[in-house]
């Protein structure tokens, strides 16, 4: 194959490309030399025919991923039923997010659950108070 390109470049910027095309050319005939040294022989068959392999109709069960651990619940639950318990007159949102250090939704997750769970109840003003 031939390739022919003709480009107008400054004498300085020519001599590069030429040098880099030069070097490119030779690299290439170096790898087709290679190729063309290389022998392929195959070994005739010593008369052993290879053990038949016997093929399942099923394809082989793939094992089931590993589950990634996920942080317990409990410690965040934990953490608000005892800030919970230790206000006996109740405490509202903010402190207990003060308290805690949880963000609101997580507050707000584990006050569910802890209501679902008849632990704590909401008062009507927005008190969470122990059972």
């Amino acid at each position: 194959m031939k390739l022919t390109i003709t480009i107008q470049l400054d004498e300085e910027s020519s001599q590069l490309v030429k040098t880099s095309l030069t070097h490119l050319s030779k690299r290439i005939n170096d790898l087709t030399e290679g190729f063309e040294k290389t022998d392929v022989s195959f070994k005739e068959s010593t008369g052993i025919d290879p053990k038949p392999v016997a093929v399942s109709a099923k394809p082989a069960a793939k094992k089931p991923a590993a589950k990634k651990r996920s942080r317990p619940r409990k410690s965040n639950l934990n953490t608000v039923l005892k800030t919970i318990k230790k206000h006996k007159d109740g405490i509202n949102f903010k402190e207990l997010q003060k308290e805690t250090g949880l963000t609101g939704k997580q507050i707000s997750d584990n006050a569910y659950r802890l209501k679902k769970g008849n632990k704590i109840k909401k008062t009507e003003r927005g008190m969470f108070v122990p059972v």
